[in-house]
């Protein structure tokens, strides 16, 4: 970078120039712009009296009035440091809906996806949402929760008396209410409503319900996107009769039927629920080969089946058939390459060897959590020695990773299932440190309420004094948290 970028120099911020985009417009999750951009605007000046007016060969110069446009005042801080970005040029949309549309595209998109790049499936909605209220309110809703949830801490969870996080509390129930009446509507004519936009909605409003807790509807929005998936799946490769269905829409419905399937396999391992959705691997692809248009937590494909195996076995643990099956995936799991599936990862640029530990470190830290889930679920017939490794192993990953803000993000269910098993009172306080550091980075509820589910377990472990393994502490547990 030869000088400071446009984006600092409008903050009125002193720029690193290290890098393109530089750090601090990183951390910010802000557009770094090497200059000022050009805007493109209504009328023949950007200010003045001939602000917004044009000229017709019909009418007079000044036949025209102006339109005097303003964001809300609780949104015109972040609205200053974002610049101009229009997503969706929709005169039907409200001023405050599409600041929240813009603050979307630019903060929500990249939280939900491993990787933000031009092809991020989330970004990639945004035109269905000009033809879908359901999904155009969903995306709203989603943006004002976040914006929102900033004005929370980690340590103090009430709400921030700031006029401008009060609004934003307002707009975030407002437009949740409007997206759910508009999905109801549409669910009620299944026949013409547009089934790829609808599953689209349910999956923001899932992740809505992380923003706000984790734990109050996702579970039904699952049971409704099951109906939506079986339609689908009746229509064969028709779906909408509305939308595109080339190459784009296809892959869109893929990542969301993806998405579902891992909501439910991590959602169902702490409840009674049995997953249904059945992950859209193509069947050319390894074990290990993974596209990044597919990949949210980083999770690889293969843990998270091994996952819902030893989910669906916590009820059928009585039998030695069941105990016997769980040990051999407990095996297979062991087994399991990361580097392998690390480095052949599909990544849109050559990865570096950095990159590439990293990602394996990634896929070691659910390959841990996985084999700590396991054997929770196997109960007594654990070595409570090799648990102790799996945790202390896990915390050293997770800390490792803090440092790369990209897929530290993506590590709450793992750190929730250090906790789980962590013994030691420093092992404890690492991992409340750790929570700290997820909420920061993401301002999802879940994280705080994973802090106090842990917090509640560990206390209930002191006072029977007993160590809590196996069925018995999962079941504790057995709420229905989403811990992503």
């Amino acid at each position: 970078m030869r000088g400071p970028c446009w984006t600092c120099r409008k903050r009125t911020i002193q720029c690193d120039q290290s890098r393109f985009p530089c750090a601090k417009c990183e951390k910010a999750g802000l557009e770094c712009l090497d200059k000022r951009p050009l805007r493109w605007v209504k009328g023949v000046a950007i200010r003045g009296k001939m602000r917004g007016q044009g000229f017709d060969t019909n009418k007079s110069p000044l036949a025209q009035p102006r339109r005097k446009q303003l964001l809300p005042n609780a949104q015109k801080g972040w609205a200053m440091e974002a610049g101009p970005s229009p997503a969706l040029p929709d005169p039907h949309i409200s001023s405050v809906e599409r600041f929240y549309i813009d603050y979307y595209e630019k903060r929500v998109c990249k939280l939900y996806i491993l990787y933000d790049s031009d092809s991020n499936p989330f970004r990639k909605l945004l035109p269905y949402a000009l033809e879908d209220v359901a999904l155009q309110k969903s995306i709203v809703a989603l943006a004002a929760r976040h914006f929102a949830n900033t004005g929370y801490s980690f340590d103090r969870i009430e709400a921030n008396s700031s006029h401008r996080y009060e609004k934003a509390e307002l707009s975030a129930l407002q437009f949740k209410k409007q997206s759910i009446d508009a999905l109801s509507r549409s669910l009620s004519h299944t026949e013409s409503c547009k089934k790829d936009a609808t599953l689209a909605s349910i999956l923001l409003l899932i992740f809505l319900d992380l923003l706000e807790s984790g734990i109050d509807g996702w579970s039904l929005h699952i049971q409704g996107a099951k109906v939506i998936h079986q339609l689908l799946a009746e229509l064969g490769s028709n779906g909408d009769t509305k939308v595109d269905h080339g190459q784009t829409a296809t892959e869109i419905r893929q990542f969301i039927t993806r998405q579902l399937f891992l909501i439910e396999t991590l959602g169902t391992a702490f409840s009674s629920s049995t997953p249904v959705f059945e992950s859209p691997v193509e069947g050319q692809e390894s074990i290990h080969q993974e596209s990044i248009v597919r990949s949210f937590l980083g999770c690889p494909e293969f843990i998270l089946r091994a996952i819902s195996f030893f989910s669906n076995q916590r009820a059928l643990m009585e039998s030695q058939r069941s105990t016997i099956d769980t040990i051999a995936m407990l095996e297979l799991t062991e087994e399991f390459n990361c580097f392998e599936w690390a480095s052949n990862f599909q990544q849109p640029e050559p990865s570096s060897t950095k990159e590439i530990d990293q990602l394996c470190m990634l896929s070691q830290a659910y390959k841990n959590a996985a084999l700590l889930y396991g054997r929770h679920v196997l109960g007594p017939w654990t070595d409570t020695t090799r648990n102790d490794e799996l945790v202390s192993q896990l915390l050293r990953l997770v800390e490792t990773l803090k440092n790369n803000a990209t897929l530290f993000k993506c590590l709450l269910w793992p750190t929730f299932m250090a906790g789980l098993g962590s013994q030691a009172q420093s092992q404890k306080d690492a991992v409340i440190g750790l929570l700290g550091s997820l909420w920061d980075s993401t301002n999802c509820l879940n994280v705080i309420s994973a802090s106090k589910i842990l917090q509640d377990y560990w206390k209930k472990k002191e006072q029977t004094d007993t160590r809590i393994q196996g069925t018995t502490g999962i079941d504790e547990l057995a709420y229905g948290w989403l811990l992503i």
